[in-house]
């Protein structure tokens, strides 16, 4: 049993859970906050004599909590960012619900970070070496899949996107993807990932479910995010090198901003709101980036 699910029934968390799912939060970002909560609450227990109650936290214990974040347990700025917008969320919901009299958490400030983090992106010959481990495998499946990071889905798309939201030509072939916040877009793909799609639904076709993913694991049943972690895991470990998803989309990204494509453009096919987050990170030289530039002095 998951820690969280000892507490759900708990300090309004089954109802602070549907308010964010009436906000549209994703399941992954809701269960983030309850953790960070329950983080809080363990903390508060432990550091005070009387048991935590929503109604008797201070912003003093908010602040406490942040100091012990950074001092003792010596956590990342993104991460104890992370947990202060957790319980900002939890606090603003208690207070709008009248379930505390007060925001305690609105003067809470998140830590300054003087620099963007820089995405842990892989490089061309890394990508290809991966890319060319998981065609010889064979698996038309996996295949599929690596052409999809490719084009810059993200995890969620890949596991969601649908047989029918492909459109397939010999020209302008191309996927509507569905997003973050509901919104769709319409992501163009390459001739490599059309014929990889067109391989696979040979086989697709001939499976027998409920379900109109296009990808479908063994029980033909959608991948879950776990399982595609591990099916990347399995080919990077074969290569001796680690490898996660997200840093195929961030190859993904960060190739397209090096070829010189219009930062509106690839905003668009990653599907980000706007080319702020691109131009502050993947814009951003990385060391390599700056070791290849003054090897050309």
């Amino acid at each position: 049993m998951k820690k969280r699910d000892l507490y759900i029934d708990k300090y309004y968390l089954d109802e602070f859970k549907k308010y964010m799912e009436n906000l549209d939060k994703t399941e992954l970002t809701i269960n983030t906050y309850i953790d960070n909560i329950i983080s809080f609450i363990e903390w508060f227990n432990d550091s005070n004599s009387d048991p935590f109650d929503p109604e008797i936290v201070t912003t003093i214990d908010l602040r406490d909590f942040k100091s012990y974040l950074i001092n003792i347990k010596n956590a990342k700025a993104n991460t104890v960012n992370l947990k202060i917008m957790s319980l900002k969320n939890y606090f603003s919901f208690l207070y709008s619900y009248n379930y505390i009299k007060d925001d305690i958490s609105k003067n809470i400030k998140k830590v300054k970070i003087q620099n963007v983090p820089e995405p842990k992106w892989i490089n061309e010959k890394t990508f290809r070496k991966l890319r060319r481990e998981i065609y010889r495998s064979g698996y038309k499946h996996h295949i599929v899949m690596i052409e999809l990071f490719r084009h810059a889905l993200r995890i969620s798309e890949i596991i969601n996107l649908k047989i029918d939201n492909i459109v397939l030509r010999k020209k302008g072939s191309y996927l509507l993807v569905y997003g973050k916040h509901g919104k769709y877009r319409k992501v163009p793909i390459n001739s490599d990932c059309r014929n990889a799609i067109q391989d696979y639904l040979k086989i697709r076709k001939k499976i027998k479910t409920n379900y109109s993913n296009l990808l479908l694991s063994e029980r033909k049943k959608p991948y879950t995010r776990s399982a595609i972690w591990k099916i990347i895991d399995k080919y990077s470990k074969r290569l001796g090198i680690h490898i996660s998803p997200h840093q195929l989309r961030h190859y993904a990204i960060k190739k397209m901003v090096d070829e010189g494509v219009p930062l509106t453009v690839v905003a668009d096919i990653a599907g980000h709101s706007g080319t702020q987050l691109i131009s502050k990170v993947y814009a951003v030289p990385s060391e390599q980036d700056k070791e290849m530039a003054v090897e050309k002095l």
